[in-house]
């Protein structure tokens, strides 16, 4: 028996040429530079959020425990390069530090401005208005703290 592979009568086999390859890798090439750049400015973006979510969150917090009277006390947050500390105390560098809550900012997010905000017990009012700059490679946010304890952003 003679085994032959034949044609269909009309069909035309053909392979991919390397210039249709080549074509096609350097697609499958471009959308991926694309891709990586979109994702890194997309992620530099949402790490800035998360960083001024997470600021502000702290200034509410320690604003909370001075407004109720917790530990009779006041509190504060003080605002280190790359992370933020809610502590109890008139100063950081006094502060108890047996209360210490710490809040790493995401990487490549930096703060800068206020160095240290303390909000008064019962009223919660500042000793004086000032504002947090977060940057990072897609911009930079503030954050404005005024004399009575009002958080902005």
């Amino acid at each position: 028996m003679d085994y032959q592979v034949r044609s269909i009568k009309g069909s035309s086999h053909r392979g991919i040429t390397l210039v249709e390859l080549i074509v096609v890798v350097g697609i499958i090439m471009l959308l991926t530079a694309v891709s990586i750049t979109v994702y890194g400015s997309f992620k530099a973006h949402e790490n800035l959020e998360i960083a001024t979510m997470g600021v502000v969150g702290a200034l509410r917090h320690a604003q909370a425990n001075a407004e109720s009277g917790k530990a009779d006390s006041p509190w504060g947050v003080a605002l280190l390069t790359s992370s933020v500390v809610v502590f109890k105390g008139g100063v950081y560098a006094l502060r108890d530090i047996s209360a210490d809550q710490k809040l790493d900012l995401p990487s490549g997010v930096f703060a800068g401005g206020l160095s240290e905000i303390v909000f008064e017990k019962v009223t919660g009012n500042t000793g004086g208005a000032g504002s947090v700059t977060l940057t990072n490679s897609f911009g930079v946010r503030n954050i404005i703290i005024n004399a009575k304890g009002t958080i902005t952003y």
